[in-house]
């Protein structure tokens, strides 16, 4: 008998391909002058998979680093996904303690 797959599971992967082609295209039209930049007064904000895309950290780095990261850096929400405040992050990752 086939084992079946979560299937929260896989379209909690679906969904973080979506989020991370959509953070790229965002990232692509701000590097060309096709779209706004983002107001100061409002975090950037990206999933897992972006922080990952970051730094190249594996799983079992990223989440012993995001227990060391600072309020703010990490945004939780009601859900169980991690979302980033990611110009808070690249604050954090330049300090050389966290490098």
């Amino acid at each position: 008998m086939a084992q079946m797959d979560n299937p929260f599971s896989v379209l909690d992967k679906r969904l973080n391909t979506i989020e991370t082609f959509l953070l790229e295209i965002r990232q692509s039209l701000r590097e060309h002058g096709t779209l706004p930049q983002t107001p100061s007064n409002r975090p950037r904000i990206g999933p897992k998979s972006a922080v990952q895309q970051m730094t190249g950290w594996p799983d079992g780095t990223f989440y012993a680093k995001v227990h060391q990261m600072p309020e703010g850096v990490v945004i939780r929400g009601k859900s169980k996904r991690l979302l980033f405040d990611l110009e808070k992050l690249e604050e954090w990752l330049k300090t050389p303690v966290n490098a």
